[in-house]
């Protein structure tokens, strides 16, 4: 059986909702109003877990850095592995200093998919003898990853 969601809310709704019946938005509206990149960063959130990890592999594939926040957002908020390996993963892709000092701070995260994966995009970017300042603190980046 398929499943609706509100974009906004993420509650389910019934396929031929036009409003929220929790939150109130118009759901085509919501929709229409936004670009690809948006859709994908609004995705981030889907309750379904394979659409955040797809959302967070097309972000850097198309590298846009308007991504970056709500990356690094996700990663600091999810408690799962995959998608934060995805999400780094991504972040390795997209061309800004932003992704750059955080992919840094992930280095030493006590999980290890995401430190391995943080350590490969920095080792492909050539970024081991950066300077730059960390943008969170190392307490921070892993407190989500029990």
């Amino acid at each position: 059986m398929v499943q609706f969601f509100c974009p906004s809310c993420w509650e389910e709704v019934a396929e031929a909702s036009s409003k929220c019946p929790y939150c109130g938005v118009e759901i085509e509206s919501f929709w229409d109003r936004r670009d690809f990149v948006e859709k994908l960063i609004q995705a981030l959130r889907h309750p379904e877990s394979q659409t955040p990890v797809r959302a967070a592999w097309l972000l850097g594939q198309l590298g846009d850095p308007r991504a970056v926040g709500p990356l690094v957002d996700t990663v600091r908020r999810t408690t799962d592995v995959f998608l934060g390996r995805a999400v780094v993963e991504a972040l390795g892709r997209i061309d800004s200093d932003e992704a750059r000092v955080f992919l840094l701070t992930l280095i030493d995260h006590p999980v290890r998919m995401i430190a391995d994966e943080a350590q490969k995009a920095v080792n492909h970017e050539g970024l081991d003898g950066f300077s730059g300042s960390r943008s969170v603190d190392q307490e921070t980046s892993g407190e989500s990853y029990d």
